[in-house]
């Protein structure tokens, strides 16, 4: 267990080290950057005291896309790459398994996501923290330096929308949502080599994931719903994580309050989903011949 667990670390930190080497990333997080400081033009702006809500949707929804092309390019560029380059032909050759293969690959994937949504939420954070400042010195100037009344309860909610403990929970939920569709890409990378082909298929995944709900909701709604359609709908949701559970952020960004009670079994299920993933794509690949 213990060289088990040393393997792992150590090939997790080396697929960090080269996904961050990736420049294709670097474009990403760039692009990324480019949303998030585009909301800091937002306090020359007048969205009727939805300023913050504006922001917190742009950039979330900057995080969500830039962190999925994350997901999907890290792990279908890195894993068929040792491969390709047979490199893993060298990994394996010493007391190295598949699984402990797959786990690290894996886990070195997860790190960089952290990495990612960690940096820009730092960035975000430091946005709204300016746009905050910026509308407390526009009270402050158009009272003379005193703030009325009004102007107090304004400028708390200024800081009440900027430092919303709340968006930890968008965040987390994001990271996790994140997580899957990493895990959901390295099986398919455990079975193919094609990049398109693994893309293709782990967006095609993601987007199934989105609409069973609307799928359930629509084929079970009548009063009397087709035995083979519960079937089938029992399958897809067994195997398919449910991605719309996830948009429970959405929730949050607008303000509407949401308990940790509430969020916590959302990410047990990430969780726990992303553990039965993981094993199966180690089986698959522990029969894969090479």
């Amino acid at each position: 267990m213990g060289n088990s667990l040393r393997h792992i670390r150590v090939i997790a930190a080396n697929t960090f080290t080269e996904a961050i080497r990736q420049k294709v990333l670097y474009v990403l997080v760039v692009f990324c950057l480019l949303m998030l400081g585009g909301s800091s033009f937002i306090s020359q702006m007048d969205f009727k005291g939805d300023d913050f809500k504006f922001m917190k949707d742009l950039a979330y929804a900057g995080i969500s896309l830039v962190g999925l092309l994350v997901a999907l390019l890290g792990a279908a560029l890195l894993i068929p790459a040792e491969v390709e380059k047979r490199t893993i032909y060298t990994l394996l050759s010493k007391p190295v398994r598949k699984f402990e293969f797959i786990a690290g690959k894996y886990l070195g994937l997860v790190a960089l996501l952290t990495l990612f949504v960690t940096l820009m939420a730092g960035i975000f954070f430091i946005a709204l923290w300016g746009h905050e400042n910026a509308l407390t010195a526009r009270e402050l100037a158009a009272g003379g330096g005193r703030l009325t009344e009004v102007q107090t309860q304004l400028v708390g909610e200024y800081r009440a929308s900027a430092y919303d403990p709340a968006m930890i929970q968008a965040l987390a939920l994001i990271w996790a949502k994140l997580c899957l569709v990493t895990v959901i890409c390295v099986l398919f990378s455990t079975v193919a080599s094609s990049t398109v082909f693994i893309v293709s298929c782990t967006l095609f995944v993601y987007l199934i994931g989105h609409l069973q709900m609307i799928a359930r909701e629509y084929f079970l709604g009548g009063e009397v719903a087709q035995w083979w359609w519960k079937i089938f709908l029992a399958a897809v949701a067994l195997l398919i994580p449910d991605f719309q559970t996830f948009n429970l952020s959405d929730e949050i960004i607008a303000g509407n309050t949401v308990r940790w009670v509430d969020t916590a079994p959302i990410l047990a299920y990430a969780g726990v989903y992303a553990l039965v993933t993981l094993t199966v794509s180690a089986l698959v690949f522990e029969g894969r011949e090479l």
